[in-house]
């Protein structure tokens, strides 16, 4: 019988997914257990196929993209203008920083 590896790693991170929610320490142990016999299962296995595809594609999308970046033109207007003019207090005593 021979298991495809992207099948253990599924069954795998379902009972990761279950150890996580697990409420007692006896629960994660025993899915922590199934987890490492799995793990074993893959190492052992002679005729292993290392060419695992992936589930995701390494290109990002423009939807993943903006979702990353934000709107780049709302951002780009938001940003303050720095008026040239000093600022001026009625009761400051000069334009230096350390008349007070």
């Amino acid at each position: 019988m021979n298991i495809h590896v992207s099948k253990l790693l599924q069954k795998m991170e379902e009972e990761l997914d279950k150890a996580k929610k697990s409420d007692t320490d006896k629960e994660l142990r025993e899915k922590l257990v199934v987890i490492k016999s799995l793990c074993e299962v893959i190492l052992d296995e002679k005729s292993i196929s290392l060419n695992i595809p992936s589930p995701h594609s390494n290109e990002i999308n423009q939807a993943e993209l903006q979702k990353m970046m934000g709107n780049l033109s709302t951002a780009v207007k938001q940003q303050p203008t720095i008026s040239s003019t000093p600022y001026k207090e009625s009761d400051a005593n000069g334009d230096s920083l350390f008349d007070f």
